[in-house]
């Protein structure tokens, strides 16, 4: 499992903590195959992801994947991205996309996409799919098949 900075950590905590405060202490995480809902006075096991595992190549794609989904999303119009790594023709392709809420500052969707980010290679590692739901932004990964 990937080490986080105390930086990383802290802006994490601090976007939690912002989501638990503006959504009533309410906070869902999703994927393709499960929605689990937590909150504050949960006593639940968490968020989930997908089931399946992922290689350490994807590990490493996906890692690219969130990585320019939390840096591009805020520069474009709209808050609005998606991107697929590698090449699709390449093996262990991860497709992302994330969206931040419309009428939001630059700085709150960066705010949140960094915590979205590591909220998923955090809760979503060496997983297929992931997708948190915030109520500023969501980001989402899942892998590419090749047609063939």
């Amino acid at each position: 499992m990937k080490k986080y900075s105390v930086h990383e950590f802290v802006t994490l905590v601090v976007v939690v903590l912002l989501a638990i405060s503006t959504t009533g202490g309410a906070v869902a995480v999703v994927d393709s195959n499960r929605v689990q809902e937590t909150s504050s006075s949960s006593s639940g096991p968490g968020p989930y992801c997908n089931n399946n595992h992922a290689s350490d190549d994807y590990e490493a794609h996906k890692a690219h994947v969130l990585d320019e989904l939390a840096n591009v999303t805020p520069t474009t119009q709209g808050y609005s991205y998606a991107t697929t790594f590698p090449d699709p023709a390449a093996r262990d392709v991860v497709h992302g996309e994330a969206v931040c809420t419309r009428g939001v500052g630059v700085s709150e969707c960066v705010g949140c996409l960094i915590g979205a980010k590591l909220s998923l290679a955090q809760t979503c590692a060496f997983y297929l799919s992931g997708v948190v739901k915030l109520p500023v932004c969501s980001m989402s990964f899942v892998p590419v098949v090749a047609a063939g």
